[in-house]
């Protein structure tokens, strides 16, 4: 943080308020709330004079839900970011540039979502906390403004909450413009029939007397560690239009219109559609106007209409339109409703969609015109500098399409992926988080999203998905996803060497272990282990004794016992190596000798006939194939004339990806037990999708293969071409931008370009090009201490570096130089010579 933002610690000398009294009571230690909770909305200002602007003003401030800040009727920020409420973040931002000479106003939206859903859930109730507040504290020279009763509040009832609640939870607002005025946010505005904000009181057992934070429910308040998110406006390319009927009024509706019928494209501006088209306001039908962005988006929706007050415009975020440009529904998209107020009609959502086009259906009686459109992409920074490009132009695009889709899915946290449910998965966000740390300068959102998805329950085992229901309600678990944890941590270790941060968050990875020693048996083999291990959407068999879950158990005890002895922890080390020699004697249990390769499980002792590359794959990433079977299990995981798509969900219908058992939904097998395979178990090896490829290539650069991974990063074009800028959840459907799918960014970095770390932090950087089949390649890699940048051909290799390099042009032949920069010969183990 810039020291010039920073705050004293202990207490606060804002007081948290609200725009009205929330009603909130919990006394004693048996209290709980007065009634159910509510969600709702706060606008409150202060207004204030200044002789001068002072060159800094820094501002601290949070909210429970969220919030947007203006200052002079401009928006500077949103937030806070997501997390557990007992462990609130504060954000900090300097307002200097904001604020003028003379009057002066501070103003804030602030949304309380009252019910748990994808990416917030309720604290418990402490006094008048839990309920919806806000605070806020800006430094001016030697006077503070702080949030107090000379703040001005108004119930935001214009707005009211469209939540949807499910798997793909989307977000959903509801605004009629009628029940404020558009200058609220601007200085010298009648704020006079405004109530005075009412000053929350922090009652709780052990009160200190003292309302200020910190209080309860919302712990010490911390400040923010990521970057505030950026702000770039996207326009659509292509606008269409249509009549269809008119909308329904179900007041629970996400897409309340019909988007089946035939869109008819405009050319030119916003300013050239005008509605209604048919000249006419009739009440039996609306006008859709269908704004197709050419790509994935995500951000807050922006508009501008001329329109009288009443015209009513509904609003869906669609994920993707088919070959003739018609929108393809899910069902559960999210969406927004706006009434005019018929006076400057200009409105930003204060929720995050994600979209590849956006559907307004409006209703008016008289004429509407909508002046502009647009969506502000809200994203986590990503800094220029580095790159990549090599010779084959399909790589390239591979590449930038992995990179663009971890770039929409990094937002206040690594989501599942924008278009749907915006979930912090615990597991998906491994791949998020190495392709930042290969490509992204801030790796502020890379080393925030293993500590705040470190939330363990009472047993050690971490929610599937945190900050949010799935971790509130706790009805469901991934036992897998700990073990990917395991891994991000262990990725933080390689790239920061951050000492501290490893050594406060290994007891959280020692109890996920320890989780899953509980299953263990005689042969030290996890059985029988609970919950839902999922390991991908492909049809791998868990029941009984999993060989695949086993060996990721195996690779998360090697990551442990590392990282305990880098930190000199001999104890912990111990424990970890000792429990690998066990289970690598039980492991045997899955080899097939006659066929090879290891079976993907054993029931009652007995190991049946399903294979997969996720079973060969996991052992050799963990270590545990005999050196003697290394090159035949290698070369069957990745025998194409053996591998087969198999899924027990999300079938497909394509030709290129033949999956039986179409129609089978995921709910099916997870609550019955999946069915019988219907490929051939003998002669077929089930093929991994896009998630698990990661541990797939991880094996592969394990074993020294990789220059193999210049070939397997081609079958990403699959995915191009249903989406060629983002990457799809599997190879034939789900989501179009899924950030789990985006291993061939980190890849073509780490082991095609070849920069990754030789020793903890960066200490020293290991560059060992494998090129493949490509004629070069050419790339630049963040470190702490700066760039590392890598050119390469047949001939020659390039190298600038701001730390020491180990040199590794061919397999096991190291070479130490210092840093600075070199030009050496490929194949030249000769002197090297500086440039």
């Amino acid at each position: 943080m810039d020291e010039k933002l920073k705050f004293e610690a202990g207490r606060w000398h804002a007081n948290w308020i609200w725009s009205h009294n929330p009603g909130v009571v919990a006394r004693g230690p048996m209290g709980g709330r007065a009634g159910a909770l509510q969600s709702g909305w706060a606008m409150l200002r202060r207004e204030f004079d200044l002789d001068e602007v002072p060159a800094s003003a820094p501002a601290r401030l949070t909210g429970d839900s969220r919030y947007l800040l203006y200052v002079n009727g401009v928006e500077l920020a949103r937030g806070p970011v997501r997390g557990n409420l007992r462990r609130l973040h504060y954000d900090s931002l300097d307002l200097s540039d904001a604020l003028r000479p003379g009057q002066n106003v501070i103003a804030v939206l602030v949304r309380f979502f009252g019910k748990e859903n994808a990416w917030w859930a309720p604290a418990p109730a402490a006094g008048q906390l839990g309920a919806g507040a806000f605070v806020f504290e800006l430094r001016l020279g030697d006077e503070l403004l702080v949030s107090d009763d000379r703040w001005r509040g108004l119930p935001g009832e214009a707005w009211d909450d469209l939540l949807a609640y499910g798997v793909s939870a989307m977000p959903s607002e509801r605004c009629d413009a009628r029940g404020f005025p558009a200058d609220w946010t601007e200085s010298g505005f009648d704020d006079s029939q405004w109530s005075s904000a009412v000053m929350l009181r922090a009652d709780s057992m052990g009160f200190s007397g003292d309302h200020r934070p910190p209080s309860q429910p919302y712990g010490p308040l911390p400040a923010r560690k990521l970057s505030l998110l950026t702000s770039r406006s996207r326009e659509p390319r292509e606008l269409s239009v249509a009549r269809v009927p008119a909308p329904h009024d179900e007041d629970d509706a996400v897409r309340p219109f019909d988007l089946s019928c035939g869109f008819a494209r405009e050319a030119g501006s916003f300013e050239k559609i005008t509605l209604p088209l048919t000249g006419d306001g009739g009440e039996g039908a609306a006008d859709v106007v269908l704004a197709d962005f050419g790509e994935v988006v995500a951000g807050s929706v922006r508009f501008e209409v001329d329109a009288s007050a009443g015209a009513r415009i509904d609003a869906a975020a669609i994920e993707r339109l088919d070959t003739g440009g018609r929108p393809e529904p899910l069902g559960e998209e999210g969406g927004f409703r706006y009434v005019t107020r018929g006076d400057r009609d200009c409105y930003e959502t204060a929720s995050i969609y994600g979209m590849r086009a956006l559907a307004l259906s409006i209703r008016s009686k008289t004429t509407v015109t909508i002046r502009s459109l647009s969506v502000t992409e809200r994203l986590y920074p990503r800094p220029a500098g580095p790159f990549f490009e090599c010779s084959d132009e399909l790589l390239n695009r591979v590449h930038a399409a992995g990179r663009r889709t971890v770039d929409l899915c990094s937002q206040d946290a690594y989501l599942d992926c924008p278009t749907r449910e915006q979930r912090a998965w615990t597991g998906d966000s491994v791949v998020h988080q190495m392709v930042d740390l290969a490509t992204n300068p801030d790796w502020g959102l890379a080393r925030w999203h293993p500590e705040m998805t470190a939330s363990p329950r009472p047993d050690g085992m971490l929610p599937m998905a945190v900050a949010g229901d799935i971790e509130h309600r706790d009805r469901a678990f991934i036992p897998d996803w700990s073990l990917h944890w395991v891994r991000s941590l262990h990725n933080l270790y390689r790239y920061t060497g951050d000492h501290e941060t490893i050594a406060r968050l290994l007891p959280v990875a020692e109890r996920v272990l320890r989780w899953f020693d509980e299953f263990s048996t005689s042969d030290g083999l996890v059985s029988d282990v609970m919950g839902w291990v999922i390991i991908e959407w492909s049809s791998v068999s868990v029941l009984g004794k999993s060989s695949v879950l086993n060996a990721l158990f195996g690779r998360a005890l090697r990551d442990f016992a590392e990282m305990c002895e880098w930190q000199e922890d001999a104890g912990r080390a111990a424990w970890a190596r000792d429990r690998i020699s066990r289970l690598a004697v039980g492991f045997e249990l899955f080899w097939d000798e006659d066929r090879g390769l290891y079976v993907d499980h054993a029931v009652a002792g007995a190991p049946r006939r399903p294979v997969s590359q996720h079973a060969q794959a996991a052992a050799l990433a963990a270590g545990l194939v005999p050196p003697d079977r290394i090159e035949d299990v290698a070369a069957a995981m990745v025998d194409e004339n053996r591998l087969v798509h198999a899924a027990w969900q999300m079938a497909t219908g394509d030709s290129r990806f033949p999956v039986e058992g179409e129609g089978l939904l995921s709910a099916d097998y997870l609550y019955t037990g999946p069915p019988e395979p219907w490929w051939d178990v003998e002669k077929q090896i089930v093929r991994a999708q896009p998630f698990f490829r990661y541990v797939v290539h991880d094996a592969l650069a394990a074993i020294g293969r990789e220059d193999t991974l210049v070939a397997a990063c081609r079958d990403w074009e699959a995915l191009l071409e249903r989406c060629p800028t983002t990457l799809s959840e599997t190879w034939y459907g789900g989501t179009t931008c899924h950030g789990w799918s985006a291993t061939p960014t980190r890849d073509l970095v780490t082991r095609t370009l070849g920069i990754s770390p030789a020793e903890p932090g960066f200490g020293r950087v290991r560059v060992a090009p494998r090129l493949g089949d490509l004629a070069w390649v050419r790339g630049a890699a963040p470190t702490p201490s700066g760039l590392v940048r890598v050119d390469v051909d047949p001939d020659r290799v390039e190298i600038e570096s701001p730390v020491s390099i180990l040199l590794e042009l061919t397999p096991g032949n190291e070479r130490a130089l210092p840093a600075g920069t070199h030009r050496l010969p490929r194949h030249d183990e000769g002197r090297e010579r500086d440039v």
